[in-house]
């Protein structure tokens, strides 16, 4: 079967078990199946495919067709510009997180220039790491450029209670060159976690948790994704109640506190949270939904 034949086969067939994605999903899966850039493909449709790249693309449609993510068929997910290796044991990065990275580094830019030698940064529920190694990467390119900065590294801390998580993490630390600025610590919140820092984030889970109709299939995210990383009790503020209270002793003045939320809890948790500290602000995604807590200590 040539490249022209496998795309329009994998396309109707995806479509036949209703993957809206189909025509994105198999270009993925041909440049898994051949180990080809999309560019060559593009190029060369009267390719053939060898037995082994068909019996890759045979496996790979078939997991696609059960509606599993296509970022765990192909390993890998992009988020903030760098490519992240995923497995089921982590979430998959959405746009939406890149929120929390742009606000830090819009902080740290402003802040920076007024500390002398440290800057403390930890990312709560890291997952795959995706956060925190965003932002030590992007310190490093914020220094290339900008010689008005401080010549000094801040302490990079990033925490999750899945040691499955934070092997995942380990290995994105590595493939982005910042395994000895990030220090990564197995820790239910801060049970395990020492000092005070300068910024927080997190993602933790906060996804209500709803009974649901036997026939009605969850997203397929969810579906596929670690529960234990998405659901959470007193609908779905338990968990980021408890990151919350527990920061107020470990965040430093005139700090920033950013989490992520749902969008049907996001004002119960504003109002939570505007107990504890002196500016919160709920903001909104590049869908118009609140999305992030901004907290400034």
């Amino acid at each position: 079967m040539n490249i022209a034949s496998f795309y329009k086969k994998t396309v109707r067939t995806l479509k036949k078990s209703d993957i809206k994605s189909a025509e994105i999903d198999a270009r993925i899966l041909l440049e898994l199946a051949t180990g080809e850039s999309r560019e060559f493909l593009l190029a060369h449709p009267e390719f053939e495919l060898s037995d082994k790249e068909y019996h890759t693309r045979l496996i790979s449609v078939d997991r696609r067709k059960s509606v599993e993510p296509i970022a765990y068929i192909t390993g890998k997910k992009e988020f903030f510009g760098l490519e992240f290796l995923v497995t089921p044991d982590v979430l998959i990065p959405r746009p939406e997180t890149e929120m929390l990275v742009e606000q830090a580094l819009k902080f740290i830019k402003s802040k920076v220039r007024k500390v002398e030698s440290s800057l403390k940064i930890l990312d709560v529920g890291t997952g795959s790491g995706n956060i925190i190694i965003s932002i030590a990467n992007h310190w490093g390119n914020l220094l290339s450029i900008d010689n008005k900065l401080p010549q000094f590294t801040p302490e990079f801390v990033a925490s999750d209670i899945s040691g499955k998580a934070l092997k995942v993490a380990r290995k994105n630390a590595k493939k982005h060159g910042v395994e000895k600025l990030v220090k990564f610590v197995q820790s239910d919140l801060f049970d395990r976690i020492d000092g005070r820092f300068n910024i927080m984030v997190a993602n933790l889970p906060y996804v209500p948790k709803q009974k649901t109709d036997d026939g009605k299939r969850m997203t397929e995210e969810i579906n596929f994704e670690p529960r234990n990383a998405i659901f959470a009790n007193d609908n779905g503020t338990m968990i980021i109640k408890k990151f919350l209270s527990g920061a107020k002793n470990r965040i430093n003045g005139d700090g920033l506190i950013l989490v992520e939320v749902d969008p049907r809890n996001a004002r119960e948790l504003k109002n939570y949270a505007g107990k504890l500290y002196k500016s919160v602000v709920l903001k909104k995604d590049f869908s118009g939904i609140y999305r992030v807590l901004k907290i400034l200590t």
